[in-house]
């Protein structure tokens, strides 16, 4: 299956985003840290799993949401906020191992689990 990333999304969505993730039982691995004071302000980064698939989204105020996943999984939050994604150049998702490299400033919460895409 296709792992694409959709860029330049709205924060407003992309917050909506975590939020449909976590109702629709995609469990959050990891996420940026909250005690670290830029959280929501000018960086956010968010890794949820669910039957073997990973989705990654990171956010910063001046290029807003990135959306690593499963081409269906884009299709399907797509379809259910009503957007059309963009496929531009992404500032962060493009690195294959930003888990790992950001792991200092990420909160695990189950890192048995923690895996990359």
């Amino acid at each position: 299956m296709e792992v694409k990333i959709a860029t330049d999304i709205e924060t407003d969505v992309f917050y909506s985003i975590i939020k449909f993730l976590k109702k629709n039982d995609w469990e959050l691995i990891a996420e940026y840290n909250d005690e670290i004071f830029d959280k929501g302000i000018d960086f956010d980064l968010y890794q949820f799993s669910r039957n073997n698939e990973t989705i990654l989204l990171v956010w910063n105020n001046w290029f807003e949401g990135e959306i690593k996943a499963r081409t269906e999984s884009l299709n399907e939050i797509a379809e259910h906020f009503k957007i059309i994604l963009k496929f531009g150049e992404p500032e962060y998702l493009h690195k294959p191992d930003i888990i790992d490299e950001m792991k200092n400033l990420l909160e695990f919460k189950n890192s048995s689990t923690q895996r990359s895409i």
